[in-house]
């Protein structure tokens, strides 16, 4: 998920080295367990989680994981000083903008790519979070294209924050975690996405999509989402 991309933003925008763990979706918990992480929303155990060398802290939940950075490693603040609430607002916002209306077409390409061993479990986890009873009743044509066309009617609404701030940036020539969240959804759908979907997302709004990611990119010294990626690179 968009998630977990955001704690690899964070951290090479601090110049932190760190090293990534990639676990299968089935294995999460476990996993999480394993290291004393603790549960995030709903009791779920989610990725992305950060196990810090220098203090031995473990923690859950990119925003979480973005205020322990900036606490503990205070050059470069993601979250400008006084925004905390600002940027949980804005990633709620964000989320209920562009992704709530079209979340189950994006579980179903989710699951397309997922590894055999994680299928069901991802099936099992999605059809209960969707209150579905069968994966067919997720994303059928019609809906599918409904959800397709809200998808993108939402980034152009977020497109237009952007326009509005009057910089690069959503606090206009501050660079912050919103920008990050953002980007971070868009790595995402660069991994699921077919080919075509992806092309319409990065030519969206004039190409501004494209640019944003690439602007992040070169503001954290990152190279994640690229078209030049193979699709299946979560």
């Amino acid at each position: 998920m968009g998630d977990s991309h955001t704690c690899r933003f964070c951290l090479s925008y601090k110049g932190l080295p760190y090293d990534v763990v990639w676990v299968e979706f089935y294995d999460v918990a476990a996993a999480m367990k394993s290291i004393g992480a603790s549960p995030t929303a709903g009791g779920r155990y989610t990725v992305p989680v950060i196990k810090d060398p220098n203090t031995g802290a473990v923690v859950s939940d990119s925003h979480a994981i973005a205020k322990y950075l900036d606490r503990t490693y205070p050059d470069k603040p993601l979250i400008p000083h006084g925004t905390h609430i600002l940027m949980e607002t804005f990633e709620t916002l964000f989320i209920n903008t562009v992704m709530t209306p079209s979340f189950k077409l994006l579980a179903v390409r989710t699951l397309e790519i997922q590894n055999d061993v994680s299928r069901g479990a991802f099936i099992e986890s999605r059809l209960k979070m969707f209150r579905e009873t069968q994966w067919e009743d997720m994303a059928p044509e019609g809906k599918a294209q409904q959800m397709w066309a809200a998808f993108k009617k939402g980034l152009g609404v977020v497109d237009g924050w952007y326009q509005k701030s009057g910089g690069k940036w959503i606090m206009e020539d501050t660079f912050s975690f919103a920008d990050i969240v953002v980007v971070s959804w868009m790595v995402w759908w660069n991994a699921i996405l077919n080919e075509q979907e992806r092309l319409e997302v990065h030519a969206s709004n004039g190409g501004s999509w494209a640019r944003l990611l690439a602007d992040v990119n070169a503001e954290c010294n990152t190279d994640l989402g690229s078209l030049r990626k193979h699709r299946h690179s979560l």
